[in-house]
């Protein structure tokens, strides 16, 4: 069972001139762990208003609504249908122009072998389901090498484990409103990115749209899924082992899932609750093992969001803004590290 107990948040804003501009926000750092939990810290890096959308970018803002890879030389990357964009901090956003692969919607993007691998998605304008796979050296020029032997689909999960890609997942159907249906179950594996291999049709945890797979241990866990919270772990993707059916942490969706400091990390998204007012999240969750996990915080610095626009980049958490349901701001456009309180 989960560790609980009483909170009190404390706010610290630290007011330095060192390595700032007039128009750089000062930093708003929060110690506001559970008493008992390990020590970490919340920085806002950027306020609201520094994010804008692809199609409208504007320099000295970083692109909203894309999910960053850790990709060549370290640097992070975000890309869209014609452009992609490189940051070597996080803060500051380098424009490229680059092969336009279509406008789509719920793809996966990872770096696996020196190259980053673009999968499937939907055609926003079309709902047409999608399984060609594109790759690049260098994010700007990218090759379509093919289509999949897995079926067309979109929001799967996509994660590099011994040396192999490996696929899970998603959905082939939308409603109207472009709520996703007919979810999928099965894993598929491959050396190279070209050639796919099917490792199971079906596995024990249910169909889902973006089942929350991340390498910890030399193991694949599955945290949750699209509603879900169920945790299970495999060391080929065949066999899988529950952990429990239903995590403290609740059922819910785009949340952010990551490994970081020897720990599995959850955060943010909105519950079951249709009255998305009050289904939206600020939580932050932790576990060494899968099966026990502490509440590291009820209520973080940062307003209720989806937590998926995130990854570990210079030793911390990065959330870049992420979508508001339920707050005053739909995007917002901060950003937001998570750091360890030395």
């Amino acid at each position: 069972m989960v560790k609980l107990y009483y909170m009190m948040m404390t706010i610290l804003v630290i007011f330095s001139c060192s390595h700032k501009t007039d128009s750089s926000p000062e930093p708003l750092l929060t110690s506001d762990t559970i008493p008992g939990t390990p020590g970490y810290v919340w920085t806002q890096e950027l306020p609201f208003g520094n994010g804008s959308f692809p199609e409208e970018w504007k320099r000295g803002t970083f692109p909203l609504g894309l999910i960053p890879v850790k990709a060549f030389g370290g640097d992070l990357w975000m890309s869209w249908s014609k452009y992609a964009w490189s940051s070597p901090d996080g803060l500051k956003w380098e424009l490229n122009n680059k092969t336009d692969w279509g406008e789509r919607i719920s793809i996966s993007i990872v770096y696996f072998k020196n190259k980053m691998w673009m999968t499937g998605g939907m055609g926003y304008k079309e709902r047409k389901f999608m399984n060609d796979i594109w790759s690049t050296s260098d994010g700007k020029t990218w090759t379509n090498v093919g289509n999949a032997a897995w079926s067309p689909r979109k929001g799967h999960t996509v994660v590099v484990f011994r040396d192999k890609l490996w696929l899970f997942g998603g959905s082939t159907g939308v409603l109207a409103d472009f709520s996703p249906t007919n979810f999928l179950n099965d894993v598929w594996s491959s050396d190279d990115g070209i050639q796919w291999k099917l490792v199971t049709s079906t596995t024990p945890w249910s169909p889902s749209e973006y089942p929350m797979v991340v390498v910890f241990n030399d193991m694949m866990y599955m945290l949750g899924g699209y509603m879900k919270s169920g945790i299970w772990k495999s060391a080929d993707g065949i066999k899988w082992e529950q952990l429990d059916a239903e995590t403290e942490w609740q059922p819910r969706s785009d949340y952010g899932a990551l490994v970081y400091d020897q720990k599995m990390w959850v955060f943010g998204g909105r519950d079951t609750s249709s009255n998305h007012n009050t289904a939206a999240k600020n939580d932050v969750w932790y576990s060494t093992d899968g099966a026990q996990w502490t509440r590291q915080i009820e209520h973080a610095a940062w307003t209720v969001r989806s937590g998926a626009n995130s990854i570990v980049f210079k030793d911390k958490i990065w959330i870049f803004s992420g979508k508001h349901t339920g707050g005053k701001y739909n995007w917002g456009g901060d950003i937001w590290t998570m750091g360890k309180n030395h």
